[in-house]
């Protein structure tokens, strides 16, 4: 019986910590997504950054109703959209700059 109410408790401890909110996760894709704004020159933002934001905000609906790992997969799409943006502007960058 003992073995059984310490296995049934590291059960429970696990599952509390698998469902912890996102809030790194989230506040590294509004730091990514604001890196990369500041990256775009022009006055509309390409889809990627776009398609980060729209994921950001999922995630934040999703953990309004406790929905942590929705939340959290939206979180890290949302920061890879913008890295992948950032990634463009730095290849776009030096491209630009070695045609000069």
């Amino acid at each position: 019986m003992k073995k059984y109410l310490i296995s049934l408790m590291i059960v429970f401890a696990l599952s509390a910590c698998a469902t912890l909110p996102p809030l790194q996760e989230m506040s590294n894709a509004r730091q990514t997504i604001a890196a990369a704004k500041e990256m775009n020159s022009n006055a509309e933002q390409p889809e990627k950054i776009q398609e980060a934001e729209r994921l950001l905000s999922r995630a934040e609906r999703r953990m309004e109703v406790n929905l942590y790992e929705l939340a959290r997969d939206d979180a890290l799409r949302a920061q890879k959209e913008a890295i992948e943006f950032i990634e463009w502007a730095i290849s776009k960058s030096s491209n630009q700059k070695e045609g000069d």
